[in-house]
């Protein structure tokens, strides 16, 4: 198995040779950052700060990257994730009038609205990244103003109800799960944890759901399969019952936050 710091360093080699001096920092986030790493299952998480707003003549150049990054190293094809965005996108936090490139597992490079959304991921690398090109990410981007991060993790929890309708393949099963452990540890408090650590310790606060709790865990970082039998009557259950008391708390301590 060819190890992350392989393909990293043969991204960060391809991304010098074809952006130049439209690229002011690339910075590793996620699990080979917060702990929990899976060689065989986990994604590579990159944001990738550019000069400029991504457009379609630089989408075709990145789309021809990653081609040959997964022809090069067909076992990583299909789990490398890196969000394109603009220096002036992050500073105008939410980026209205920005696009974003972006690639993630199941989902082609594409263009897409800066919306409030990605203030998330801006804000975790500013705060707990890994720098593979450029300056400290500290340096390089603004810091995100907390009450905004709690917000757009508070749109990400509303909206999960009605994403959780598609998840139909367990492992969509497992991430929503997952996901929705990730944001209630965050917002009760304010640490980012893998999914493996949210996960342990979100099952004392929902005792009822442990089960399904280990359950999506373990199909995460056991290997499971896209053929194994899903739950999705109850992860849907699940995510309702947590997203609702997730919210419901919200408007007890940070009145005006929850409103949509």
């Amino acid at each position: 198995m060819i190890l992350p710091d392989t393909v990293l360093s043969d991204l960060r080699e391809a991304w010098r040779a074809a952006l130049t001096d439209r690229l002011l920092g690339v910075y590793l986030h996620g699990s080979l950052v917060a702990g929990d790493f899976d060689v065989y299952r986990s994604d590579l998480d990159l944001l990738a700060v550019l000069a400029a707003d991504p457009d379609d003549n630089l989408l075709d150049v990145l789309t021809g990257l990653h081609a040959d990054l997964d022809r090069r190293h067909p076992r990583w094809a299909g789990r490398i994730e890196v969000e394109y965005v603009s220096l002036d996108a992050v500073r105008a936090v939410p980026g209205r009038n920005h696009v974003i490139a972006r690639i993630s597992p199941g989902e082609a490079l594409h263009l897409l609205p800066a919306t409030t959304h990605r203030v998330v991921t801006w804000a975790a690398v500013h705060d707990h990244s890994r720098t593979l090109l450029g300056p400290p990410a500290g340096e390089l981007l603004p810091a995100v103003e907390p009450g905004l991060v709690r917000a757009a993790l508070l749109d990400h929890v509303r909206d999960w109800p009605t994403w959780v309708l598609e998840m139909t393949p367990p492992g969509a099963q497992s991430y929503a799960v997952l996901t929705l452990c990730r944001a209630f540890q965050r917002l009760r408090h304010g640490r980012q944890l893998s999914k493996r650590q949210a996960a342990e310790q979100t099952i004392p606060a929902f005792p009822r759901w442990a089960d399904l709790i280990a359950w999506a865990r373990d199909w995460w970082y056991d290997s499971g399969h896209d053929t194994d039998p899903g739950r999705f009557d109850d992860v849907r259950a699940f995510v309702h019952e947590v997203s609702a008391a997730i919210l419901a708390h919200e408007r007890d301590t940070h009145p005006g936050l929850t409103e949509g």
